[in-house]
């Protein structure tokens, strides 16, 4: 509570003045941003406006010997967190709870062990040669099974449904790379008979369901789709198996890549198409359309080769450079994420004696981000030797179909901003009838000066306090520009001759800027959230930057966890100690209001905390249908008053 009354005092100074954090999904990057929809439509100067917050949802202590040992791995899905301990412990806990579910010794004490992996209702370990499989809620144990050889890479699970009549047949199997260069595959419903048993199934000749030598050595995890399995080796090339049918083991196609890859494999399912992501060592990105013979759906080049895993949310691919450069490319294009960062209007023009350079460089800029009730629009001379008279900002062709308001005395609601009137040597500024365009007048407006204001703006539809920087798209900026007295007598020719250069008007246009989304200083990618984007920074640092334009970062203490889970399945932050100390946090947000208060006949706006909000269950990024259901339990009425004693005569 504190930090929300710190936060909620530092945001109401700051809504009275020029910023404040901006994390919505709003039409704009701006300085505080409205909810969509927002939760009332009334008039009367209120609305709603949410900043996120990391909140610690809860923190546990793993099972391990502290004295000497650490943590291994921690491996999640979307119900479950798994740590393995360096002495072969794994700890099973809820993911949503904390609460610990089981844990047990796997394999021998301070044997080698792989990642963990599950599915929906078991989770595997390969510890040495020995694959051990639990049962993910109970931690019974389902079997152990001795591989042919030690593994070289961590497991994989698949779960593959098909109806036959009337009924739903499940076939579950389990990936292993083992050091002989080849992938092994087992059905896991084999194994767990011959768990229970001690024996093969009658009529199964061998528990190996088949068998794939690639000739490489697999060092990472393989990946799936459907139908079809996917494998990176050592040297670089990326195979492609059946997992199915007739031609199960059987290689589809392959890639004999020129250089190594950088970082594990991804599949991502998006409706009926699936999507296989590599990263090489020549620094490019390659998407392969898992169900085709090969095809090549684009390949992007980066500045550096990608160092971690890929996180996939939706059509947003988040790829990490060895050099910390966060990046954000298009699932279906491969091109890279590009945002607005406001508008602006560049208005320049150069002129000169015939045959010699130009003497008088003029250019003004206009700009401004985010909400213009919070946003000043800032107005920079970056002439040469030009001096700006006038500025004419004319709304006739505004996307927004917008125009300037007026106070009580009919004149337009301008604040101007600390002290540009004095240095600008701001004059006046006057409205036209249909308060469409504004002039603003200057006496010295001199190059390498800015003059900041506040513009209240109208419109039939949208709230002044909802009125951004789009709106103005469109709009013309005129500016009236003369030399410098100095500038003239400094132009005069050999033969003592002066060219006169007259006050003339130059024109330009309101439009978008856009940048490339990019983050730099990135350690590793922590999660993500509808809002958000949530990472540690070199300085070991958790840091939210918003997702939609990658800035505004926000710094939160956590430097005591110093193992991050890469969290691509759920909107969570899992972090851990090496002693095995795992916290989940969760984004919460302050729901702020927004009263607007009049002051010297121009209109500022109060922000103030009204209540706290957290979602009640994780965002399921992959399995969007997996999150749990929730029942609708009416509150009690309140109990009813006790009858008043009778008291005996």
């Amino acid at each position: 509570m504190n930090y929300l009354l710190r936060s909620a005092t530092l945001l109401a100074i700051l809504g009275t003045s020029s910023a404040a954090p901006a994390w919505d999904e709003a039409e704009a990057p701006a300085a505080v941003s409205p909810v969509s929809p927002p939760l009332s439509n009334d008039t009367d100067g209120r609305t709603v406006y949410t900043v996120p917050i990391l909140k610690q949802l809860w923190e546990t202590q793993a099972v391990l010997n502290v004295t000497r040992d650490k943590v291994a791995h921690i491996a999640n899905d979307e119900n479950a967190i798994f740590v393995q301990s360096t002495a072969g412990v794994v700890t099973a806990l809820n993911a949503e709870s904390g609460r610990q579910f089981w844990s047990a010794q796997v394999g021998r004490s301070d044997e080698v062990a792989m990642k963990a992996t599950s599915d929906g209702q078991l989770v595997a370990v390969v510890a040495g040669p020995t694959i051990h499989a639990f049962d993910k809620f109970s931690g019974q144990k389902l079997f152990s099974y001795r591989l042919p050889t030690t593994a070289s890479g961590p497991p994989l699970i698949t779960r593959r449904e098909f109806t036959v009549g009337n009924r739903v047949n499940v076939i579950r199997n389990i990936f292993v790379p083992i050091a002989d260069t080849s992938l092994v595959a087992y059905n896991i419903e084999d194994l767990e008979y011959i768990g229970r048993h001690g024996t093969l199934k009658p009529r199964s000749v061998r528990a190996l369901d088949w068998r794939f030598a690639g000739g490489e050595l697999i060092r990472e995890a393989p990946v799936a789709g459907q139908e079809r399995l996917a494998f990176a080796t050592e040297a670089g090339n990326i195979h492609v198996v059946d997992m199915f049918g007739a031609t199960k083991g059987k290689s589809r196609f392959q890639f004999l890549m020129n250089s190594k890859t950088t970082a594990p494999l991804t599949v991502i399912t998006r409706d009926d198409n699936e999507y296989l992501l590599a990263a090489c060592d020549n620094n490019r990105i390659f998407c392969i359309a898992l169900k085709s013979n090969g095809d090549m759906n684009w390949t992007m080049p980066m500045s550096r080769p990608v160092a971690q895993p890929m996180c996939v949310v939706g059509n947003d691919v988040y790829a990490l450079t060895d050099e910390g450069q966060l990046m954000n490319l298009n699932l279906m294009t491969g091109q890279h994420k590009q945002v607005v960062d406001g508008v602006r209007a560049v208005i320049a023009h150069t002129e000169g004696a015939v045959g010699q350079l130009p003497a008088y460089g003029a250019m003004v800029e206009l700009e401004t981000k985010g909400f213009t009730a919070f946003e000043p629009i800032r107005i920079t001379n970056g002439s040469t030797g030009q001096t700006v008279n006038s500025i004419v900002v004319n709304l006739k062709k505004s996307r927004g179909e917008i125009a300037f308001a007026l106070n009580d005395q009919n004149e337009p609601r301008i604040r101007i901003e600390g002290s540009s009137a004095e240095l600008t040597g701001y004059r006046s500024m006057k409205l036209s009838d249909d308060q469409k365009e504004l002039t603003i007048e200057f006496a010295d407006f001199n190059p390498g000066e800015q003059f900041s204001f506040f513009a209240d703006f109208q419109h039939l539809e949208v709230p002044e306090w909802q009125i951004s920087d789009s709106h103005l798209t469109g709009s013309v900026v005129k500016a009236l520009v003369s030399p410098i007295r100095a500038s003239v007598v400094a132009s005069k020719q050999t033969e003592g001759r002066v060219e006169p250069f007259p006050p003339r008007t130059i024109v330009g246009e309101i439009a978008e800027v856009t940048e490339t989304w990019e983050v730099s200083g990135v350690k590793s990618l922590a999660a993500v959230s509808e809002n958000a984007i949530y990472l540690v920074n070199l300085n070991d640092e958790l840091l939210a930057v918003n997702r939609k334009t990658g800035k505004e970062p926000r710094v939160f203490p956590v430097r005591d966890y110093s193992i991050h889970v890469v969290n691509n399945l759920t909107d969570r932050v899992y972090l851990s100690t090496e002693s095995g100390r795992v916290a989940c946090f969760t984004e919460s947000r302050i729901e702020l209001g927004a009263m607007m208060l009049p002051a010297a006949g121009c209109v500022s706006w109060l922000l103030y905390p009204k209540s706290e909000l957290a979602a009640e269950f994780a965002a399921y990024h992959q399995n969007p249908n997996g999150r749990p259901l929730t029942v609708d339990v009416p509150k009690t009425d309140p109990a009813k008053p006790a009858p008043a004693e009778e008291v005996s005569p």
